[in-house]
């Protein structure tokens, strides 16, 4: 595959964003970019640790992965991260380690299963895209949240999946929108960004549309 093609379109390209805010992902989450050094594995279980942890530190029985990583195979794709990062992303490929089962079971990754996430975020972008901008707060209750206060990563994301269902069946609800997007970028920075910055969550500015030299974007 080549990320010229299958994981690009002219709405929704996830490497044009990761252009612009990494900058500002390798500052708010060093634990992830240590981890594109070691394995699919490695980096699994740091993407669960830095989207649960934060919400289950004080719960003494969230399943926070210990120990060895569980094992992550592929179907005929690059076995280590860096292969995969480059070709879909980080966005597409947290959702392909973290949406099917719990962070400490096996995984078996497929191309399939990228292009379905691929797919669900072009989704989520020509829908919020296009969004008008509000300032309503964010709901006080998310049940994606919720469950990652019990430390469940797969059911968080399916719960993320039902929160996109209901902003669409609910367009003029603005802080629902803001709570999706909030959600979404637990797990997607770089569309979740990208989309709050639309909205004026975001203070800083992407690196293609900003008057200030010498910063560069790309997570290398």
């Amino acid at each position: 595959m080549s990320k010229d093609t299958d994981y690009i379109s002219p709405e929704y390209n996830p490497h044009s964003l990761q252009r612009d805010w990494g900058f500002l992902i390798c500052e708010q989450h060093p634990e992830i970019i240590e981890a594109f050094s070691g394995s699919l594995s490695d980096l699994r279980a740091r993407l669960h640790e830095s989207s649960v942890g934060k919400f289950a530190q004080n719960d003494a029985n969230a399943p926070l992965t210990a120990g060895a990583p569980a094992k992550v195979t592929t179907d005929g794709l690059a076995a280590n991260r860096s292969s995969l990062y480059d070709e879909v992303g980080l966005d597409i490929l947290t959702l392909a380690l973290l949406s099917d089962v719990p962070a400490h079971r096996s995984l078996h990754l497929t191309q399939n299963s990228l292009i379905g996430h691929w797919r669900w975020l072009r989704d989520v972008w020509r829908y919020c895209a296009r969004h008008p901008q509000c300032d309503a707060p964010p709901h006080p209750h998310s049940t994606v949240t919720t469950a990652l206060q019990s430390g469940k990563n797969n059911l968080a994301i399916a719960h993320l999946r039902d929160l996109f269902k209901k902003v669409q069946q609910a367009p003029n609800d603005a802080g629902l929108c803001i709570s999706f997007l909030s959600s979404l970028s637990l797990f997607c920075p770089f569309i979740g960004t990208e989309l709050l910055w639309r909205q004026g969550w975001i203070d800083h500015d992407p690196v293609s549309r900003s008057r200030t030299t010498g910063i560069r974007g790309t997570i290398e």
